[in-house]
């Protein structure tokens, strides 16, 4: 009966874990994103999603680093971990960028962001995108 009250006692409680897993980086909105990327301040984006993906198209400027690589591709971050980072993927049932941000900070990275939308929204709102390999450049 003890063991019982116990893991009910501990079920009210995951919720609460969960919540404040989901809130530990800041998600922004595309327009914030813009003012991120026309900003004087070095900001990296960073493409989660599959590199077929990012191929077909990205948010400008945008590098690739699937989420499942982000520390295999470590060499592609900035060498200052107080760089701003914004990861983005599919879209808000996506947890691509979510899992790929939880890396960085893994790695060091304190300045993270979430672009939760996405490149579905990016891409309703009419927004520019590149395609191919390259991630072209920001400014």
């Amino acid at each position: 009966m003890r063991n019982t009250r116990l893991f009910i006692g501990l079920l009210c409680f995951i919720p609460l874990f969960a919540s404040t897993a989901m809130a530990q980086f800041p998600v922004i909105s595309a327009d914030e994103v813009k003012v991120w990327m026309r900003g004087k301040q070095t900001v990296v984006l960073i493409d989660s999603r599959l590199p077929e993906e990012y191929q077909q198209a990205h948010l400008p400027g945008a590098i690739s680093i699937p989420a499942e690589r982000m520390k295999l591709e470590a060499k592609k971050l900035p060498k200052d971990k107080a760089t701003p980072l914004i990861f983005y993927c599919r879209g808000v049932g996506c947890t691509l960028s979510r899992t790929a941000a939880t890396a960085a900070m893994g790695m060091g990275y304190t300045y993270l962001m979430i672009y939760q939308a996405g490149m579905p929204d990016w891409l309703l709102r009419g927004n520019p995108v590149q395609k191919g390999d390259q991630p072209g450049s920001l400014k």
